[in-house]
């Protein structure tokens, strides 16, 4: 970065030139070492009344840079926050806490919570993964073969209905699998209750999750709440790069004005995601 030159360099310079040619022109000594004193004393007054000045534009261009945001990498959108959001820690687990996890994290929490019950889990890799987030091993049926297979869905806003239900028990049929557990963090419709009845195919909200981790031990409940809070546990993932996401409003289109989640590898990655709060 090149350093901007100050506009004393240039009174400074003048200064000289002026020292110099009053060697050139002037025989006379005694006027040269006036015409000096004149000059160095000038120099020196200004150098002295403008010093604060000179001190105030320093810390106010240091302070634009502090200050300069990260541009966004989405050209037709904007972000609405540049600093990191503040998240506080719970103590203990609650419903609230459930429904703030974003989608990889609450993938996360399943699988911690078979673990705490004696499975050896898996979470899937991200891109598609054919309705299946989390595999369950258990030793007592197979070392290499699940058990069961989750699919989890951090829906807060409406009910999981029936069809992604039916296409978790079409996986569970094609997988051979003896259990397969549908997971959310929300509800579900009466349709999917229904159709899970008398399956090997078990539903958990978010209710019946709370419950479930609050009847484990103390402290295994705080060592699940101490892996699940570290870091930013809201902000989502994006689901093909796994990177925290940005804020972002739409600029034009049908949807202008609407705030999303974009990630912030954009042109590169494309992938959206709706904003809970907008």
């Amino acid at each position: 970065m090149r350093k901007r030159k100050s506009k004393d360099n240039g009174l400074e310079f003048i200064i000289a030139a002026l020292i110099f040619l009053s060697f050139l022109m002037i025989k006379n000594i005694g006027i040269v070492s006036i015409i000096l004193v004149i000059c160095l004393s000038s120099f020196f007054l200004y150098w002295f009344l403008t010093r604060n000045k000179r001190k105030e534009n320093n810390l106010n261009a240091r302070a634009a840079i502090t200050r300069r945001p990260i541009l966004n990498a989405h050209p037709r959108n904007t972000v609405t926050s540049f600093d990191k959001p503040i998240i506080s820690i719970p103590k203990q687990w609650n419903r609230e806490l459930i429904s703030s996890l974003e989608w990889k994290q609450f993938e996360i929490l399943c699988a911690e919570y078979f673990k705490e019950k004696g499975y050896r889990t898996e979470v899937t890799k991200l891109g598609a993964d054919g309705g299946i987030d989390v595999l369950l091993f258990k030793e007592s049926y197979s070392a290499t073969k699940p058990f069961g297979i989750v699919q989890c869905k951090a829906w807060n806003s409406y009910k999981v209905g029936v069809k992604p239900v039916r296409e978790l028990y079409g996986v569970m049929a094609a997988e051979k699998a003896p259990l397969a557990i549908f997971m959310t963090s929300g509800s579900y419709t009466k349709e999917a209750e229904e159709f899970s009845s008398g399956k090997h195919l078990k539903l958990l909200s978010g209710h019946s999750l709370l419950k479930l981790i609050q009847a484990l031990p103390e402290d295994n409940q705080n060592s699940l709440l101490r892996k699940i809070t570290t870091g930013d546990y809201t902000t989502p993932s994006c689901p093909s790069c796994g990177v925290k996401m940005t804020k972002r409003t739409s600029k034009k289109g049908k949807n202008i004005g609407n705030k999303f989640w974009g990630c912030i590898n954009y042109p590169k990655c494309r992938n959206t995601l709706h904003c809970k709060n907008a």
